[in-house]
């Protein structure tokens, strides 16, 4: 009787803990998102006489270099943890953001932006992709989900608080206070409560004991049916290269990251160029990050259920209509319900990207599968931005850009409904 009690599931996990630090680095790794970087766009832009090709380059060209960077640093997580990768990463993000305060000149501002860039692609958001997948199966998609409410809250919170001081200071002050809150916010959480794996700690994912049996007949979806603790699929990086579902993953992916990038960083100038007012235009991107932690909590418990490619083809398939809505955005009544509208179909399709490719090809190399993805990802997302800002500059319009955002947003959706998961049997293994 002793014995199955110490057999057990611990009443508290401690990758619950896990999902709290993440969630508090995704947040603060906000304030050099899109939506943040949308707000010193105008201020910047006009204070330097930059036009927003120029002001947009920099951010290209340190999204490039951290999609290189990702190729190293996916394979250091999988063998040494997230730990000092992440705490590298806020101390470079956290110093790029204070000393653009003092910047006088384009090459400093493209130094330190590429450099900040470089940390919050190629380390950050990498790192918080793959830290909680290694340690849910059963609890996965939620699990992903409440780790991604630091970023949605983030998003909601940060452009407000930015525009509160660039509207009653000036830009310099926004990101000197961007820089202390990356700073006091994530470090030491990070250097002191992340861990590896739950096999470190004598678990496995979820919270099993190593020595514990799991109850049978649960029911799971897709190529998860076979898959819990004890017996879970593991592919190498050659072996997941040779499914067609890579593929087709990495390309409806690689669509997402060339759109939604763009919209992020120009939504607000396009609202604004709208008749829409500053404050209303940031006030719709807090709407938009509110209504993506509804999103990403409601996709990630309906992956569970159901499947993660499924629900994913359902969001891109929102996210094209939401694209479609935005040409007609003329006030802020619309503009606030395409906020909304967008929320839920991003917040549920990023958070469900974290969640395929654990459940497609397992924990074990999941840091080096998504670091061989992320440098295409990140061609895409630094590319994505830039074209944007050239139709701007090009047209006078965005309109077209976003059309075209569309067009590309359907064809991820059918991409993410042909990856059929790999079904290769004696790929798994007992842990």
């Amino acid at each position: 009787m002793h014995k199955n009690q110490d057999l057990r599931k611990p009443r508290f996990y401690y990758g619950w803990v896990i999902v709290f630090i993440v969630a508090l680095a995704s947040f603060t790794q906000s304030a050099e998102t899109f939506p943040v970087l949308g707000v010193f766009l105008k201020p910047m832009t006009e204070d330097f006489g930059w036009s927003r090709s120029v002001f947009t380059g920099s951010m290209t060209i340190g999204t490039l270099l951290g999609g290189v960077i990702a190729l190293g640093v996916g394979p250091l997580i999988d063998r040494f943890g997230p730990r000092w990768t992440l705490v590298l990463g806020f101390l470079f993000l956290g110093a790029s953001l204070l000393l653009l305060a003092w910047i006088n000149s384009l090459w400093q501002f493209y130094s330190l932006q590429i450099v900040g860039r470089m940390m919050s692609m190629g380390v950050i958001a990498l790192a918080t992709q793959v830290i909680i997948p290694k340690w849910f199966i059963t609890k996965r998609g939620r699990a992903v989900a409440l780790g991604q409410l630091g970023g949605r809250l983030g998003n909601a919170v940060t452009p407000l608080y930015v525009q509160y001081l660039v509207a009653r200071g000036n830009w310099r002050v926004a990101t000197a206070v961007c820089g202390i809150v990356v700073w006091s916010i994530s470090l030491l959480p990070s250097a002191l409560f992340l861990r590896r794996r739950p096999e470190d700690m004598g678990l496995k994912p979820d919270g099993i004991p190593i020595s514990a049996e799991i109850p049978a007949g649960e029911k799971r979806p897709e190529n998860l049916e076979n898959q819990t603790p004890n017996s879970e699929i593991s592919f190498s990086v050659r072996e997941a290269v040779r499914f067609s579902s890579f593929y087709l993953l990495v390309t409806a992916i690689a669509l997402s990251s060339f759109s939604t990038p763009a919209l992020h960083l120009h939504m607000i100038p396009y609202m604004t160029d709208r008749g829409i007012s500053d404050a209303s235009a940031v006030s719709v991107v807090a709407l938009s990050s509110v209504s993506g932690a509804l999103g990403s909590l409601t996709f990630g418990l309906l992956a569970e259920k159901f499947t993660a490619r499924l629900m994913m083809v359902l969001g891109f398939a929102l996210l094209s209509s939401s694209f479609i809505l935005l040409l007609f955005v003329d006030s802020t009544i619309l503009a606030l319900i395409w906020g909304i509208h967008l929320g839920i179909a991003q917040g549920g399709s990023f958070t469900l990207q974290q969640v395929i490719f654990a459940d497609y090809y397992g924990r074990d190399s999941l840091g080096a599968i998504r670091g061989i993805v992320w440098p295409i990802q990140m061609v895409f997302n630094s590319i994505g931005p830039l074209v944007a800002a050239l139709a701007y500059d090009t047209t006078g319009d965005y309109r077209l850009i976003f059309f075209v955002f569309a067009i590309l947003a359907i064809v991820s959706s059918g991409f993410l409904f042909l990856a059929r998961p790999p079904m290769t049997v004696g790929i798994t293994k007992g842990v």
